[in-house]
């Protein structure tokens, strides 16, 4: 049975109501470019914590001193006392997105059965999600924004949080240590409204490599992991929890080719740093996993700097504007158009990272080429 015009836009409105259950309308994707799409898999639904937040922007408080007041005395000894501010605030404004797709209440197939129609629209709507996870992809992959007055200001990025700059003004240039300092083009705006220049622990760890072996690239791996760790003597309510490690290793393919031949080699040196299992590299019991995003040359984010990034996800939550959260509107009429409908769906989203000291990126001095 056809559906009255009157009807259609309450049967879009309640499409997963009305049909729950039923098979879709099946079709062979072979549009997407990227053998994965890391936003949906793994900061969507995976490692990312996530959370709400009713402010004009994303705000939140970071402890940046001690008040040391700590003396050795003897008899007599006549007291001091200073006082210092202790918190900084960090902020982000919102990274507003938004997302369409439109139909015409004349199209043919509005005059067919329930069944064909539902199929038809849910392929919409699997279209607008699709369509949204890979605009985030390229955000949450690419550099991030490239001034605090770049307008409209987009969700920011791993790559924004954790840099290999340390003038702000050109990428991969940082030495081995706690060099990573504001994003380029941010300046003494620092990161999140926090100078890494004033505040040393507000600066994310970097090394330089130039070959996969296990002297450079292996050894810097670890000895980062292993520096990144920060225990406190008194633990405090922290937002998120500094002890707790959830390390993930992302970085190329040709970086993963590289160690997998690493491992080949059968150097008895490389002892438990690194492990394979079922394909998978392991350093320190760690995946190493490469982006698609940042390999396949159809992407806007490829790169050729064989990046590697350690991630500590502890470190990280993701806060979204309340009531902003994939947020699906009532399909409307186009001004323009009486007869054309359009669905939207917007989203507010800003992914912190609480703890920038708690991650590190490499980079290798020469050009590297991917062949994804």
């Amino acid at each position: 049975m056809a559906l009255g015009i009157e009807q259609i836009d309450d049967f879009v409105n309640s499409i997963h109501q009305k049909f729950a259950g039923e098979d879709m309308l099946a079709a062979q994707d072979i549009s997407l470019p990227l053998q994965e799409y890391k936003y949906a898999s793994r900061l969507f639904s995976g490692n990312l914590k996530k959370d709400t937040m009713s402010t004009s922007q994303c705000k939140w408080k970071v402890k940046v001193n001690t008040n040391d007041n700590f003396q050795v005395v003897g008899l007599y000894h006549r007291d001091s006392s200073s006082r210092v501010n202790v918190l900084s605030e960090g902020s982000l404004k919102w990274g507003l997105t938004t997302n369409n797709y439109h139909y015409d209440i004349d199209e043919e197939i509005f005059q067919t059965g329930g069944r064909q129609i539902y199929d038809y629209l849910e392929s919409l709507e699997r279209d607008l999600m699709t369509s949204f996870y890979t605009g985030m992809e390229d955000l949450m992959f690419g550099p991030g924004p490239s001034s605090p007055t770049q307008s409209p200001f987009p969700p920011v990025s791993l790559l924004w949080w954790i840099t290999a700059t340390d003038d702000s003004t050109t990428e991969n240039n940082s030495e081995e240590g706690f060099d990573g300092y504001a994003p380029v083009g941010w300046g003494s705006v620092g990161v999140g409204g926090i100078d890494p220049t004033v505040y040393d622990q507000w600066r994310n760890r970097t090394f330089p490599y130039t070959n996969v072996d296990r002297d450079d690239f292996v050894e810097k791996v670890i000895n980062s992991m292993d520096l990144c760790q920060f225990e406190p003597p008194v633990k405090g309510p922290d937002i998120v929890d500094q002890t707790r490690q959830d390390w993930e290793l992302l970085t190329t393919h040709s970086r993963l080719a590289a160690c997998r031949r690493l491992l080949q080699l059968g150097n008895d040196n490389i002892g438990d740093d690194m492990a394979k299992y079922s394909g998978t590299v392991y350093i320190r019991g760690v995946p190493l996993n490469w982006v698609p995003a940042w390999t396949n040359a159809a992407s806007v984010n490829a790169r050729t700097d064989g990046i590697i990034l350690g991630v500590n996800w502890a470190t990280f939550k993701a806060y979204y504007a309340a009531g902003r959260q994939m947020r699906k509107r009532k399909a409307f009429q186009h001004p323009e158009m009486s007869n054309v409908r359009v669905r939207c769906m917007d989203d507010s989203v800003q992914m912190v990272c609480f703890n920038r000291r708690g991650n590190f990126r490499g980079y290798c001095t020469q050009t590297v080429t991917e062949t994804a």
